[in-house]
């Protein structure tokens, strides 16, 4: 298959202190790979590593087979990786649809804010179908024109998928989206993600705490445990594997389903 995403021996270390040692994994087009790893692995530095946040003390990030390593945050966007984030990043007094907007309108380099924030900056029909689209497909268009602070946690979620869809990302970074969603919103997110996924063909490198939608979800792990991958593979087998119980997961039985 052709690698989408390749990190190659990332290395970062914060005042003497490494966290993260060569560090290696690969995602594949339109696959969902996961990474896991108890509090500490390691796996936040690398996400922010793989973003631009930070920069890595040596290795290289691959995307689609160019070298972006020297790329800033904004230019990885562009390039194609979208993300949402572990604690959830929504914007007060604005509508559903005007999250998805001000995405669009970063991606392509159009939106003014000072222009959005005073009504100069109407949205074109275009740009209105563009959101409406990535709405509906995420179940979300009879709640377009609602304020943000009215939705459910789990319908904020989706908000910030659709948000990074705007982007047309070939690779989406999804950073713990289950964090506080109960297990019924929890399988319902998995569930439009799969759904939307079919249907735009990106990948997934989904850093999650709940093993079960890992479990379910995702297609190959990777495991960090103090900076070090220490196991990776099929989800099933490497969830079983007894580094894995030692280092994450304790007695915990996994369902091979």
């Amino acid at each position: 298959m052709t690698a989408v995403l390749e990190s190659e021996v990332i290395t970062k270390t914060f005042s003497g202190i490494q966290a993260l040692s060569d560090v290696s994994i690969r995602v594949d087009a339109g696959e969902r790979v996961g990474l896991i790893g108890p509090n500490g692995a390691g796996k936040t530095t690398f996400f922010n590593c793989l973003l631009g946040i930070l920069a890595p003390d040596s290795g290289t990030v691959q995307f689609q087979g160019r070298d972006i390593s020297s790329y800033p945050v904004h230019k990885r966007a562009r390039a194609g990786i979208g993300r949402t984030f572990q604690r959830i990043e929504l914007f007060s007094d604005t509508s559903v649809r005007e999250h998805l907007l001000i995405a669009e309108r970063v991606h392509n380099g159009t939106g003014a804010f000072w222009k959005d924030l005073i009504g100069l900056g109407r949205p074109r029909r275009d740009e209105i179908d563009r959101c409406d689209d990535v709405l509906d497909l995420l179940g979300l268009l009879d709640l377009a024109d609602e304020p943000i602070e009215a939705l459910s946690l789990g319908q904020g979620r989706l908000v910030e998928v659709g948000r990074a869809l705007m982007t047309e990302p070939t690779l989406l970074l999804l950073d713990e989206p289950s964090s506080g969603l109960d297990r019924d919103e929890t399988t319902a997110l998995a569930t439009t993600l799969r759904a939307v996924q079919a249907e735009k063909g990106f990948a997934i490198l989904l850093v999650e705490h709940d093993v079960e939608l890992v479990a379910d979800f995702t297609e190959r792990l990777y495991v960090l445990d103090f900076g070090s991958l220490i196991a990776e593979g099929p989800t099933a087998s490497t969830l079983a594997m007894p580094a894995v119980r030692h280092a994450y997961l304790g007695n915990l039985e996994v369902s091979d389903g």
